[in-house]
């Protein structure tokens, strides 16, 4: 039988509900263990304010999850254009399930889709995966569609991450030297 911990201290977790532990035969979260504890990785998992279930969020710092987590419950016309965001790569590491063991599970399988040489912080996913969170934190910080500071508008992400490289490759290429 596997355990896993789901408690590697509440900065790793975003939980503050003591030691916690899942045992499942069918369950393995190798890729979000190894991220978080060799990789230095910051986990959260949290319950959606608005119903789309739990959240099982990855990133290179904790403000990088607390973005989406924030976001993910701010008023509606901040929300859906972030979340909408959010949700329109497949290789951001954010997902909703409607457990907290299918959220975590539908993480893990999202990140065995990723080439698993990029499952590092010195990556290029991981460079995209800052980047994207950086330009919607520009775009959303003390701002807000309720407000006289309106968000900024958002570019597309790419929707794979093969696409993303490619895209990152191109701005590269253009980039004066």
């Amino acid at each position: 039988m596997k355990r896993v911990s789901l408690n590697q201290g509440s900065h790793a977790t975003g939980l503050d509900r003591g030691p916690t532990s899942i045992e499942r035969d069918d369950m393995s979260f190798d890729r979000i263990g190894k991220l978080v504890t060799e990789e230095g990785f910051f986990f959260q998992a949290w319950d959606d304010r608005y119903s789309k279930g739990v959240w099982a969020a990855l990133g290179l710092w904790e403000s990088q999850v607390d973005i989406v987590r924030d976001l993910s419950s701010a008023g509606d016309l901040d929300m859906i254009p972030a979340m909408d965001y959010v949700f329109s790569a497949d290789w951001l590491p954010y997902v909703t399930g409607r457990t907290l063991c299918e959220a975590m599970q539908m993480l893990e399988e999202r990140l065995a889709l990723l080439p698993q040489d990029q499952l590092n912080r010195n990556s290029r996913w991981a460079d995209l995966v800052s980047r994207a969170m950086e330009a919607l934190s520009d775009a959303t910080s003390g701002r807000s569609r309720y407000g006289e500071k309106q968000p900024e508008p958002l570019d597309d992400l790419s929707a794979t991450f093969e696409l993303a490289v490619e895209r990152f490759e191109a701005s590269d290429t253009e980039q004066p030297a």
